[in-house]
């Protein structure tokens, strides 16, 4: 009787751990590294010109080489666009029409990071995305 109550409770509280998650960005579409186990967000999405930017080791300013650097859309659409970090942790993908991309930056060992970019020609230009990345765990 004891396990049943138990179980029971464990059941209620299932769907609420789901909603609890469900603001995390579906990212089935992205390359996971063979080391990834820990992704972190950012959750203000970055307003821009132009895909361009650097990725740092997180406590440094040491841009990370080989860094992929994908970005899905605009909106729901699933066209990938990708880039790579040169070995200053600069990454560029050109021509990326306006709208809203999802973005994912993922190295072996590292923790990968997502989140939000709004291409526009109207949006204050910033002049580089700039993502820290932690060595993984």
């Amino acid at each position: 009787m004891r396990s049943l109550i138990a179980l029971g409770a464990f059941l209620a509280c299932v769907p609420f751990v789901w909603t609890q998650n469900s603001s995390f960005p579906d990212i089935s579409d992205f390359t996971k590294s063979p080391t990834e186990h820990i992704i972190n967000q950012v959750y203000e999405p970055f307003q821009v010109k132009a895909v361009t930017g650097t990725i740092t080791f997180d406590g440094s300013d040491e841009g990370v080489p080989a860094v992929l650097f994908e970005i899905e859309g605009p909106g729901s659409q699933r066209t990938m666009r990708h880039g790579m970090t040169d070995r200053h942790g600069h990454f560029k993908i050109s021509h990326v029409p306006q709208g809203t991309y999802k973005f994912k930056a993922t190295l072996n060992a590292y923790q990968s990071v997502v989140g939000t970019i709004v291409v526009s020609k109207q949006a204050a230009k910033l002049s580089d995305i700039k993502i820290r990345m932690r060595v993984g765990m």
